[in-house]
């Protein structure tokens, strides 16, 4: 419910690029070409437990959300 106002972050220079965030919320995330590294797509893409269970993957702790309260 509340994941969704709130605004999904990657931290570019964390992130390793392992696609859990892809695998978990693919309406969120994407793979940027360029670098490898996980970018949000769609803030608002994605069911709150699947945007939840990407943070709670991410393998270095890159993705955070801003604003709002679960």
């Amino acid at each position: 419910m509340t994941a969704q106002r709130r605004r999904v972050i990657v931290d570019r220079d964390v992130c390793v690029g392992s696609g859990w965030c892809v695998n978990l919320a693919a309406a969120a995330f994407e793979i940027d070409p360029v670098d490898g590294k996980a970018r949000v797509q769609a803030s608002a893409g994605g069911t709150p437990d699947e945007l939840e269970e990407a943070l709670d993957s991410c393998p270095v702790s890159a993705i955070s959300f801003a604003g709002g309260t679960e």
